[in-house]
């Protein structure tokens, strides 16, 4: 049996993470070694007195943190935990990045996708693969099965009343991004669009290349999205915004916010799009309405499987109704479907069984769990503040007091050591002025949590020794040469 310490039936954690954070202690420990095969869920529960699922829970929590390995006939057994070497930091670290594949890649948008491969994945691509194989690429909108899969989804998950016949299957964000920018009808010569600064890189990128107008919009670290900014202008043709969960500072809008914003764009007949990327992990708090739900005449809703599956998938929905929906369609038409059917049909059936539910729990556990580890290791971190953590997959430590040249240090000495972040300033639209102190922003979802939280006391350390070096750089007033 394995020692788990103490279980308070009376504690506030429930059992299941006490027993969990007891294996982990003993494997980190040594008390149990690599490759040891712990004991079947019936046999520990019966030894602690426990209900069955108890344990399982208890299991599904460390095989997703990568302490555990699930083997298919042969039992689960003990990861092998390593943690690479610390190393003490250079003031003048070389900024080429490592190509070493134990290279911890901690930019965000990586959701952990180790055991994602379970039966209920395996049987819907099964299923989906023995059809026969269909003569055209179906329709514009998607598989049927598919987008009523979705629409079901979206009423369990976000509260849409959605028909299936409102949602359009993309391969991703930036497809339904695409498709959505090209049905908008400018009023001007050239489309003008806001968006949000700092903001989604890849947004910028995308109406640059469609020749449309950026017009930036500030949200700002201490009070969120600028909405007098926005509401400044009547010549939008579009807004795209992360209302739920801004990207990357993590700030939301409130009930007045949405109100008033969606008010200000019905006046001035402007398209808000709806970036919904990762409304599945609120983390405790209560997940506010889409604006799609507040208003589907003049919201574009989009979403994604790319943070609760994985983004290799391409595989996302807009929801859009009236004649924007009519125009998207269209040009979804003209560039083709650009998911494959046979995807399609297996997405469809893993959504309908349930097993993305479920899937869903088991991350959204994990990932909380990463969360308060991510907290505490921060909370006696000095030099530094960690924020965007009400939410999703991705946090930002704020560099305090340093100077605008520490980030890049910082990002380049974490690569030298073969710890990839990004640098906040990134997100933010060139030649802008922007509320912004030096950061970096890491997500926190893909390693397993070992890796994770050694990475996390390298870059600690490293943010410390640079600050340090940086303010013993910086020249003394009191002193004249």
């Amino acid at each position: 049996m394995i020692d788990v310490g103490i279980l308070d039936r009376g504690a506030a954690a429930p059992l299941h993470e006490q027993l969990a954070h007891g294996i982990r202690a003993a494997v980190l420990a040594g008390r149990v070694r690599s490759g040891d095969v712990v004991p079947s869920t019936r046999v520990l529960a019966a030894d602690l007195g426990l209900a069955r699922g108890t344990v399982v829970t208890a299991y599904d929590i460390l095989v997703g943190e990568g302490y555990l390995i699930a083997r298919p006939g042969g039992g689960t057994v003990v990861a092998e935990i390593a943690r690479p070497a610390t190393t003490a930091p250079d003031p003048a670290p070389s900024s080429s990045l490592v190509s070493d594949p134990s290279v911890v890649d901690l930019r965000p948008g990586r959701p952990r996708t180790t055991g994602l491969v379970d039966a209920a994945w395996k049987s819907a691509w099964r299923r989906a693969s023995s059809r026969e194989v269909a003569p055209d690429v179906g329709g514009a909108t998607g598989d049927p099965a598919l987008r009523e899969a979705i629409a079901a989804h979206l009423g369990r998950t976000r509260g849409l009343d959605v028909e299936p016949d409102d949602v359009i299957v993309t391969a991703g964000t930036s497809d339904a991004m695409l498709l959505t920018v090209l049905a908008l009808a400018p009023r001007g010569a050239r489309l003008r669009v806001g968006i949000e600064n700092p903001g989604y890189p890849r947004v910028r990128r995308l109406l640059a290349r469609l020749g449309a107008e950026e017009v930036p919009i500030p949200v700002r670290l201490s009070s969120g999205f600028d909405l007098d900014a926005a509401e400044a202008h009547d010549d939008l043709d579009a807004l795209i915004v992360t209302p739920h969960h801004h990207y990357p500072l993590g700030s939301r809008w409130d009930a007045t916010t949405r109100s008033r914003l969606l008010t200000w764009a019905a006046r001035t007949r402007t398209v808000v799009i709806e970036d919904d990327y990762d409304s599945e992990f609120p983390h405790g708090r209560v997940p506010l309405p889409p604006l799609q739900l507040l208003d589907p005449v003049n919201v574009v809703s989009i979403g994604t499987l790319s943070k609760v599956l994985s983004p290799s998938l391409r595989c996302g929905w807009i929801v859009a109704t009236g004649a924007l929906r009519t125009r998207i369609v269209d040009a979804r038409a003209d560039l083709d479907p650009s998911v494959s059917r046979v995807q399609q049909q297996a997405l469809a059936l893993y959504l309908a069984e349930g097993a993305l539910a479920r899937h869903t729990a088991r991350r959204r556990r994990d990932y909380r769990h990463r969360r308060r580890l991510l907290l505490e290791a921060f909370a006696d971190a000095e030099g530094v503040t960690l924020t965007a953590t009400d939410g999703g997959l991705h946090a930002v430590v704020l560099l305090e007091n340093a100077p605008p040249a520490a980030e890049a240090a910082v990002v380049a000495a974490l690569a030298a050591r073969g710890i990839l972040v990004s640098p906040l300033s990134g997100y933010a639209v060139p030649g802008t002025v922007v509320d912004l102190p030096a950061g970096i922003v890491l997500g926190y979802a893909e390693p397993s949590t070992p890796v994770l939280m050694d990475a996390v006391s390298q870059i600690i350390h490293v943010v410390r020794a640079l600050t340090d070096f940086a303010s013993a750089s910086r020249p003394n007033p009191a002193v004249r040469a």
